[in-house]
This record gives structure tokens, sequence and C-alpha cells, in this order.
């Protein structure tokens, strides 16, 4: 009996393979592919980092920061926490955002930043000229909606600034937003949402120079201070150590 071998490759129609298209690198995920995390035990140990450690910044957890997106309903304020909080960005950068700080390459969708030290009020057009940039993934599919949603309802011209107000005014909002979510157990500030985007990278495991380069410092000896929330519960070394 003849046998009726049936092919299961598919062929692509003559002409429609793009010329330039390079050809598939095979999928090499980071090393760290997923974190167990428990966030009611870091929550409960945030005091003790905070009372241990000199000069350790503020911050929330990832709990907490999801708990005030979620709360804020003014599409503006929202986009700007989500924007600190995902990219570790100053709130002095968020207000010098323009539409054409985004960029898409046809494989990532990210923000360019301009380096900008905090400061009262918007910075000025001298000093954004001067700062230097870094680029920041932005991997989320949802936020890169909100983004492209905003630019394109918001009619601005590719020199506007998408967010024409000042620091004093998006830290009154963020004061408000806590009242209205119950309080924190410290005062909430813009600045908090950079504090808690590079511990969030940190207890991802995610090397202590990239999350340096992400957030603009001119030194990792600066970021090895968000490093103590992975020291300072050490418990566990103390285990089978008996003393009686």
């Amino acid at each position: 009996m003849e046998q009726i071998r049936v092919s299961t490759r598919q062929f692509t129609p003559s002409g429609s393979k793009r010329l330039f298209q390079p050809a598939p690198e095979p999928s090499i995920p980071f090393p760290i592919q997923s974190v167990k995390i428990d966030w009611d035990r870091l929550i409960a140990k945030r005091p003790t980092v905070l009372e241990t450690i000199d000069d350790m910044p503020l911050y929330l957890l990832k709990p907490e920061v999801l708990e005030l997106l979620n709360a804020e309903k003014h599409p503006t304020y929202r986009l700007m926490m989500d924007l600190m909080w995902t990219t570790g960005a100053r709130i002095s950068e968020v207000l010098a955002l323009r539409p054409t700080s985004f960029m898409d390459d046809g494989y990532d969708f990210g923000v360019i930043l301009k380096t900008l030290k905090q400061g009262p009020g918007r910075p000025s057009n001298a000093a954004v000229q001067r700062s230097p940039r870094r680029y920041i993934p932005i991997l989320d599919a949802a936020l890169e909606d909100r983004i492209q949603s905003f630019l394109y309802t918001a009619h601005l011209r590719q020199t506007d600034r998408m967010f024409p107000m000042c620091r004093q005014t998006v830290n009154r909002h963020i004061k408000k937003l806590i009242e209205r979510v119950g309080g924190a157990p410290f005062t909430v500030s813009s600045h908090t949402f950079r504090h808690s985007f590079a511990i969030h990278l940190l207890l991802h495991g995610r090397p202590l120079k990239y999350v340096s380069k992400l957030l603009g410092h001119k030194s990792v000896e600066t970021t090895e201070i968000y490093t103590n929330v992975l020291t300072v519960d050490g418990a566990h070394f103390l285990e089978g150590v008996n003393f009686h």
C-alpha cells in the first residue's frame, strides 16, 4: 500500500518575504525569569529598614503603588504617576516630556528622559537643553496604549510639554490622593515613586549597575543605598544556630 506523506511545512507566498527582515534570534530570556516575593513581609520589615539605615529613602512596594494607581481617576495624574513608577523618572524629568520623548523602533517602545535634578517649578529650557539623556524601555502594553491615547487626544505640537504644571501641584495632588485612600505610614511625594522603582528592580534581581544607569546616577555608589532592603531581613542566617 502506498503511503502518502503529508507535509506540515508552511510555505510563504513568493514575493511576501521582507528583504531586510533579520532572521529571528533564538529566545534567550533574562536568567532570572520569576521571583517569588512576600510583599506582606517586606511591608512589615520596612519600619526596621527606615529606622536602622541612615538616609534610607522612603519607598512604597508594588501592592501599595498599584492601590494608588487604581484609586487615581484623573487620567493625566494617573499617567504621570505611572511614568514615575515604571521608569524611575524624577518629577522634573516627567514635566519636561514632549511627544518627541517617546520612541518606537519597531522592536521596543520607550522614553528618552533628560536627566534633571529635583528643583522648584518646571525645568528651564536651558537646563533641558544641556542635560544628558537616557533611554528607558516601556514593556507594559497597557501603559504604552495610555501614552499613545494621551498624545492623540491632547493634540499637542511636537515642542509642547505634555504636563504644563509645576512639581508642587503634582505633590499636592498626591497628598490628597493619599488622604483619599486612608493615609500612609509616611509622607508620600512624587519622588517616592522613583525610590520605589529602584527597589522594585533590585527585589527582582536586576543588576545594580543597570538600575543605576536607568536612574541616571553618575555613580553606582549612589544607587547602593537601595540594596539595604535586600540585606536587612537576615534572620534566616541565624536559623539553626542554637544558643541554649
